[in-house]
């Protein structure tokens, strides 16, 4: 049975909707508004889904090399985009749903470590080589026809 097309909304969606006034929104906002639904860590690769998914032109401003905050430079333009995909009739409201907490496979499987063994190397000693024993026994044979 084939599936039908997601309703739920995108992580880099859900950011647009904060960053669609087309004002800077700080880190931090971003973090108290949407900190329980998206991967903080990941934040930059949102701001690339933007960019390559909603064709918007996203502006980060920097205190020296760390960026404070973020700035939607087009925002007509990714309204459209959030209309023809349908974000803005989702009624979504930041701070509604909560992530799943990323776990480890590792953890998942409930993995312990192994004991370890503790192995003593084998002392082989080495013994002298005999030198080998050539025999010179020469058989000549002559054939006549």
């Amino acid at each position: 049975m084939p599936r039908g097309k997601s309703t739920k909304m995108k992580p880099f969606q859900k950011l647009l909707t904060i960053m669609v006034s087309g004002k800077e929104v700080s880190i931090k906002e971003i973090d108290t508004l949407l900190g329980k639904e998206i991967y903080m860590y990941r934040l930059s690769t949102y701001m690339w889904h933007i960019k390559t998914n909603a064709n918007g032109i996203v502006k980060s401003i920097k205190d020296g090399r760390k960026v404070t905050a973020y700035q939607l430079c087009n925002p007509q333009e990714v309204k459209q985009y959030m209309d023809r995909v349908g974000v803005t009739k989702a009624n979504y409201t930041p701070g509604s749903v909560e992530k799943k907490p990323s776990v480890s496979k590792l953890a998942d499987l409930q993995a312990k470590p192994a004991k370890a063994k503790v192995v003593k190397p084998k002392v082989t000693q080495v013994k002298p080589e005999k030198p080998a024993v050539v025999e010179e026994d020469l058989e000549v044979t002559e054939v006549t026809e």
